[in-house]
Order: structure tokens, then C-alpha cells, then sequence
């Protein structure tokens, strides 16, 4: 029942502010409580302050991530842990939301029958919030008369738990426990509302009602809510000021796993294509094969991330285009404002690196990924390609910038494509070619030859620069997994059996990305591996060298990944993005009824800044 009495509540129900540190806290004076709590890869810690003051100085004073947050006066107490009596029983209604203060509407009440749960058995979705974007923290604990009761819990409390996980407001969950049979809880939310809507779940109201029952089940417990200054003055209906943007260097797990996940928050989860975990793990750690190191940042208002990009050079692009130019790439933020103002602080700091210009978004280059889509919007993304709002073009006009490299996506619906012919002998004869596909068990020879193929074909591109091994291991890290054999061709010549041109598709492993949030573990291998028809696929590179360009070996290698992508019953064909000026490569796949789906450029700006051989 409510209280503002907590002095016979345990510890951590006293307690006046709580702070979350990632790492270890060096704080002693005025805490009450601490605990040791992980959130994923984040190690972090949990600690009770008997007064806001001590936990404010503790949070000044901690060189990592903290969040700061304040005991609310009202809270809850039963049983043996209440002050006013010993009374075991919930409250008659439920704590108002926001909206329902506002509009001075009663909540509606806790009591009366409610629905048994039903199991939850859909898949939890990719994390969106770390433990330090928490708003409010629910923390308590119910003391259970025996053990019995304490495992008869667990019928629905991890039910409870998982689908207090899918909810778009949940953050962070943990437990403690203390003898004798006393089972804590700690849960920590976007805001307060969503900690209500949380408490209003029949899975939450069936536990309490059970739990309250006189005292069979239980002898006490204990809630108190916490909440952010931010948070609170929210509430109160006071304005908060508007903090400028600001770069900050990603250098903690926290900052890394925030980098991760803020596109989630606002991005459509259908749409979007989200980064893999494994790439930005080597760019923040410095084994990615790049040219120097690459920064990653968040841009930051006040305590609130509101978007990212890495920030970096590479000598054989600047040699390539005859600049010196700081490139960023993974580029999102969450409104046009945002983004405006992110990219005019990688203006200023190219200026400050003595660039001519920046250029981007390119992951690493222009010849791995990146680009922003200026058209298509409604349309998904997929692997290897890239989506965004239909403002982003915008905020980048806004910001100065000029396009560069319009290209395309394409898409064939392969199953109202005309009807492929294989190649015949003859006509393979007649080019001077024999077609293979790729094995898996020869895979690192597979990759070294299609680098040097890929180098050869592409090196007259305004924007390529020359692959070396290790960017190739990069970028085929995966490869082995997700590789279809069928799929990834080559045409040898005749005589001499030396490779001269050569098509990778892939089956599109976009969807189980979306669902792992761009992790690639060994459930995702699994599904990878599984496939299964009526499969999406990607053309990722294609090309023939010079040499043998016009002679009609791409157009033989296209028949025949054809007829292998009707016969894997695969339901669309789409492209990485082809240059406009590059007809030639766009032409195999209007042959299957191909259509552009996303018009796709980099931006360029000058920074007005002198160049260094002025």
C-alpha cells in the first residue's frame, strides 16, 4: 500500500538517490548499498546514496558513464517492511500516469479478476536503450513465508519478465536476493509512464494479487520509484533548455553499445539496415583494415544521444581524387536539425585536420558501403545497402553539401522475369570461357582470386581504390556462412584457366540482422545456414577485366546465375548500386525486368580550410 514511511523497509528502501556508474564507482561517503550488475556486454554498477547530495558528488566525480537518479517521496510497503501497521494488501488503484494527472482522471484499479497470462513466445527484439538511458527505476522486493513459494513464482514471473522486455519503454532488468527468502527486483525505464504502463500488465497485477494474498505467500514487501532530475522537471510541466550538439569520442563499452543501437529508437525496423556488430567492434578497436585509425562518436545533447558517425582519413582515396579529405560514414541522427548540426561539426573538424573537404557517408570507402538513398523510401533496405528518412537528402542540403556518385539500386520480381536459358557449350566456346561456381571448401583461394579480379575490373571507376588482403578478409569475414556455392560464379579463361570475370550473390541475410540488431552468433549462423526457399538475394559485385569486356562473358555468367536463382526458388534479385554512367552493368539486370529501387549518392563539402601544398 502507498507510504512515504519507509523506515521499516531493508536498506535500499531508505535510500534518497541512486546512482548507475559503469564500471566501478570510488564513491564510500554516504552510500548505503551497492551492487555489481551487467547490462549485456556493459559491466556497470548499482549504488544507493542516503542523500541526493552525496550521490550527486559520487556522479561529478566518475570518469565513465553515470546516471543520476532521485527517490520519488511516495512509494509502497507491506506487511512486515510497513511502518503504519502490518496490514498485507495492495492499493485500491493504480499510481496515476502523467496524463491521468493532468486530466485529473482516477487510474483504474488494481483488484478484480484478471486473465491468466498466456506463454510469450515471439522473439525478443534488438535492444534499442543502455542501462544509462534510464529515466525512472523501479526497486523492490517481497520477502516470501518459504521457499516453496518462492520457486511457485516462477509460473509466471518469467513470462512477466519477457514481455516487460518487449516493451518499447523497458530498458534494464535485474534481481537480488537476500536470506531469508527475500527476492528484489530492479527495473529501469524511459520514463515514468512506461513504468505504469508496466505495472498495468495482467502478468504484473495476477503476480501481486497472488503475492498479497493475506500472508501465505508473502510477510512484506517493498516498491520506491526513482526518476531523473530531467525527468521530474519534465513531469512538474517545466521546460528544459536546449543544449548545443556536441562530438563524443566512443571509448567505453557503454558508448560503443550506444553507438549500436540509437538508430534503432526512431528508425522503421523493416526498413532499416542495421550495422554489424562485428564491423564497428574493428573500427572502435583498431583491427579493422583501415588506413589510420577510425574514431567513432556520438553527437550528444546534454545527457541524451541523438546521433553518430565515425570520422576518418584514407591516403589511397585522397591519391585516387586528387584532395585530402576527412571522411565520415555510419552517419544517423535522429531529426533533420540533429543532422544538420552533426554534420557542420565534421565540417569543423576536417577544417581542423587541414582537409580541402569531407566526404561521406562512406563505411569505409566508397567501394564497401555507405551512400544515402534519395528516392525509394517506402522501399526496405537490404544487406550491403543503405536507407534513411526521406528528410536525410535535406539535412544535407541544409548543410551545404553537393552530391557525388549518383547511382542506383536495382530490383527484379525473379518469378515474372523472362524465362532464363542456360549457356550452351557453344556459345561458351565461342567466348572462350568455362563457368564454375565457388566452394566453400576452397574458400580463402576463392577470396584471394576474386580480389585480384575485382581490383582488375574496377580500377577505371572514378571513386575505387585498390582492395589490399586484409580489407578483403574484412569484407568476406562472413562470407563462408552465408554464401550460397550456386550463386557466386566464374568464368576461367579456356586455355590458360585464368579467371577473367566473375557475379557473387548472396542470399540477403537482412531480415536476421534486423532481428539480432546486427549480431552474428551462432543462432544466426544457424538460420543462415538453414535458408530455405522463397529466399531474397543480393548481387554484390559483378564485373569482367578489361580485357575481356564486350565480348559477352558477363552476359553468359548473368543466363546462368539466372536459371541457379529460378531453380533456389528465390523470389527477388536486388543490386548494390551501380553508377549512372556505368550502363553497361545495369543492363544484365533490366534483361530479368529490372527496375531502379533506390537512387543512391555521397555527399561532398569543402571546408574552405588551406591545403597543406598551397
Amino acid at each position: 500500500m502507498f507510504t512515504t514511511d519507509f523506515t521499516r523497509a531493508p536498506v535500499q528502501g531508505r535510500a534518497a538517490a541512486l546512482l548507475l556508474v559503469e564500471g566501478r564507482s570510488a564513491a564510500r561517503e554516504g552510500v548505503v548499498w551497492r551492487r555489481r550488475v551487467r547490462d549485456g556486454s556493459i559491466r556497470a554498477e548499482l549504488v544507493l546514496f542516503g542523500t541526493v547530495e552525496a550521490a550527486r558528488t559520487a556522479a561529478a566525480a566518475h570518469p565513465a558513464r553515470s546516471r543520476l537518479l532521485v527517490a520519488e517521496e511516495r512509494g509502497y510497503t507491506n506487511g512486515v517492511w510497513r511502518a503504519e501497521d502490518r496490514s498485507m494488501a495492495h492499493n485500491e488503484r493504480f499510481h496515476p500516469t502523467s496524463t491521468e494527472e493532468r486530466a485529473h482522471r482516477e487510474p483504474p484499479p488494481v483488484g478484480g479478476p484478471v486473465k491468466r497470462p498466456r506463454r510469450d513466445r515471439a522473439p525478443l527484439p534488438p535492444r534499442r536503450w543502455t542501462l544509462f538511458d534510464s529515466e525512472s527505476m523501479f526497486l523492490g522486493a517481497t520477502r516470501y513465508r518459504h521457499p516453496i513459494a518462492w520457486i511457485a513464482t516462477n509460473r509466471h514471473w518469467w513470462q512477466m519478465v519477457r514481455k516487460m522486455r518487449r516493451m518499447p519503454g523497458s530498458v534494464w532488468h535485474g534481481v537480488y536476493a537476500q536470506w531469508p527468502f527475500t527476492l528484489g527486483t530492479l527495473a529501469t525505464y524511459r520514463t515514468r509512464d512506461d513504468m505504469m504502463r508496466f505495472a498495468r500488465m495482467p502478468e504484473h497485477r495476477h503476480l501481486m494479487q497472488w503475492i498479497v494474498r493475506d500472508t501465505v505467500n508473502a510477510t512484506g514487501g517493498f516498491i520506491r520509484i526513482f526518476s531523473s532530475p530531467e525527468e521530474i522537471a519534465r513531469r512538474d510541466g517545466h521546460a528544459l533548455a536546449t543544449a548545443r550538439l556536441r562530438l563524443e569520442r566512443v571509448e567505453t563499452e557503454a558508448q560503443l553499445q550506444e553507438f549500436l543501437a540509437v538508430s534503432r529508437r526512431d528508425d522503421p525496423a523493416h526498413l532499416a539496415v542495421p550495422l554489424l556488430d562485428a564491423d564497428v567492434r574493428a573500427w572502435s578497436d583498431g583491427s579493422a583494415a583501415a588506413d589510420g585509425p577510425v574514431e567513432l562518436h556520438l553527437a550528444r545533447r546534454g545527457d541524451e544521444t541523438v546521433g553518430r558517425t565515425t570520422i576518418h582519413r584514407d591516403g589511397a582515396l585522397d591519391a585516387k581524387l586528387g584532395t585530402r579529405a576527412t571522411l565520415f560514414g555510419a552517419t544517423w541522427a535522429r531529426t533533420r536539425d540533429d543532422l544538420r548540426e552533426l554534420l557542420e561539426l565534421v565540417v569543423e573538424r576536417g577544417r581542423r585536420d587541414g582537409s580541402a573537404e569531407v566526404l561521406g557517408p562512406v563505411s569505409l570507402l566508397p567501394n564497401q558501403t555507405g551512400g544515402v538513398i534519395t528516392s525509394g523510401f517506402a522501399e526496405p533496405g537490404f544487406f550491403d545497402g543503405a536507407w534513411n528518412p526521406a528528410w536525410v537528402p535535406e539535412a544535407y542540403a541544409d548543410a551545404g553539401f553537393g552530391t557525388w556518385n549518383e547511382s542506383d539500386t536495382w530490383i527484379a520480381q525473379l518469378p515474372d522475369a523472362p524465362e532464363p536459358a542456360a549457356p550452351t557449350a557453344d556459345e561458351l566456346a565461342a567466348a572462350g570461357v568455362r563457368l564454375r561456381r565457388a566452394s566453400r571448401l576452397r574458400f580463402p583461394r576463392e577470396v584471394a582470386r576474386l580480389r585480384t579480379l575485382v581490383n582488375a575490373a574496377f580500377a577505371q571507376l572514378p571513386y575505387y581504390t585498390e582492395i589490399s588482403p586484409a580489407q578483403m578478409r574484412d569484407a568476406t569475414s562472413g562470407l563462408v556462412g552465408l554464401m550460397d556455392p550456386g550463386l557466386w560464379l566464374v568464368a576461367e579463361d579456356a586455355r590458360s584457366g585464368e579467371p577473367v570475370g566473375f557475379a557473387l550473390v548472396v542470399p540477403d541475410p537482412v531480415d536476421v540482422l534486423r532481428a539480432s540488431g546486427g549480431r552474428v552468433g551462432l543462432r544466426e549462423i544457424a538460420r543462415l545456414l538453414r535458408g530455405g526457399r522463397g529466399r531474397d538475394a543480393v548481387l554484390v559485385i559483378h564485373g569482367v577485366v578489361p580485357a575481356r569486356q564486350g565480348r559477352g562473358v558477363a552476359g553468359l555468367l548473368w543466363r546462368a546465375l539466372a536459371v541457379r536463382l529460378r531453380d533456389g526458388g528465390y523470389r527477388t534479385l536486388r543490386t548494390t548500386y551501380i553508377g549512372r554512367g556505368n550502363r553497361a552493368s545495369a543492363r544484365p539486370i533490366e534483361r530479368l525486368g529490372g527496375r531502379p529501387l533506390h537512387a543512391t549518392v555521397f555527399y561532398r563539402r569543402t571546408t574552405d580550410a588551406p591545403r597543406e601544398d598551397a
